[in-house]
């Protein structure tokens, strides 16, 4: 059961993460540059993958070397 609320969570995070990251790009590139609007939506859509995958890889990254120093500890 815990399981698949955390596949549930994780997922419902990269969703957040991707729509944060989408909107700010989408924004970032809306008003520096002047390309077409709909350049500019998909340029913030490949952003906001590429941004959510790059987030997830220090997360987790993060998260095991916090557990290597955690374990040398004890």
């Amino acid at each position: 059961m815990m399981d698949i609320i955390g596949t549930i969570l994780s997922r419902l995070v990269n969703v957040a993460l991707f729509l944060v990251i989408g909107l700010l790009s989408l924004v970032a590139f809306m008003g520096r540059t002047d390309l077409h609007v709909a350049v500019c939506g998909l340029l913030a859509v490949l952003c906001g993958v590429i941004g959510t995958i790059l987030l997830r890889l220090l997360f987790r990254g993060i998260a095991r070397l916090g557990g290597l120093t955690s374990r040398s500890q004890d």
